[in-house]
């Protein structure tokens, strides 16, 4: 049987629990709705007024490398499917993985986030960053990811 101080107790931690949500909720949205950046915080901007660099043009470097390695690494799985079903690896291009009973049926072939462009050679699978000193290289495997 529970005392009249043990009903008290409960309620007041209910209210507490309701209470830290509802501050995190408003830090959340002025974060996200009404905050403006500190100054030096914001993107850039040029001479005109124009932003320099769009949140949604353009991914961070390191995520353009991540999003490499995770293709490539799918690209490899498709192969090595490939070659287990077939006994051996894949032609070139990618009408093996992506045609009608291949490995990546029904999906697109990983073309990259638009910082570069993956290929498979029919040995290997080609990085080919799309800008940079490597632009017109083509770069075997997970390796390449690191030139992006």
């Amino acid at each position: 049987m529970r005392g009249p101080h043990e009903a008290g107790v409960s309620v007041v931690s209910a209210l507490a629990g309701v209470v830290i949500v509802l501050v995190l909720g408003s830090i959340v949205l002025s974060q996200t709705i009404g905050g403006s950046p500190a100054p030096g915080h914001g993107p850039a901007t040029r001479p005109g007024g124009t932003t320099a660099v769009s949140a949604l043009s353009s991914a961070p470097p390191a995520a353009a490398r991540a999003a490499c390695v995770a293709d490539v690494a799918a690209i490899e799985s498709a192969v090595a499917a490939y070659e287990t079903l077939h006994g051996a690896p894949p032609p070139a291009g990618i009408a093996w993985a992506t045609g009608p009973g291949g490995p990546l049926a029904g999906q697109r072939w990983p073309s990259g986030d638009g910082s570069f462009t993956l290929e498979w050679t029919g040995t290997s699978v080609g990085v080919r960053p799309v800008g940079g000193p490597h632009g017109h290289q083509t770069l075997a495997g997970a390796a390449g990811c690191a030139d992006l």
